[in-house]
């Protein structure tokens, strides 16, 4: 592979369709959310249920500070088989919740 980059011309004009550059961004973009989908991928979030270890890095909170916000019925969450599950539109929403003017 490497040979036969060094063998292209240095300007290269390439015709491309529009349909191909759509398939090539969504392909990009899936490739993409799959590595943040990963333990240890990046802190983005594309999911739109996410755990507690989610939701510490969509809020910025601390896991202890979920937990206690959980506890206190102050964070939308759900329970499922005994673990903690989130909505990740409703976090964003409640943390713009009671915007300062």
């Amino acid at each position: 592979m490497k040979d036969l980059l060094k063998n292209l011309p240095e300007n290269v004009n390439i015709t491309v369709s529009k349909q191909d550059l759509i398939e090539f961004a969504n392909s990009l973009i899936k490739s993409y959310t799959q590595s943040n989908k990963e333990p240890g991928g990046k802190h983005t979030i594309f999911k739109s249920i996410i755990n507690v270890n989610d939701a510490v890095l969509l809020t910025g909170l601390s896991k202890s500070t979920i937990y206690q916000k959980v506890c206190k019925g102050a964070m939308p969450h759900y329970k499922r088989g005994g673990k903690l599950y989130f909505k990740s539109e409703e976090l964003e929403d409640w943390l713009l919740e009671n915007k300062v003017a």
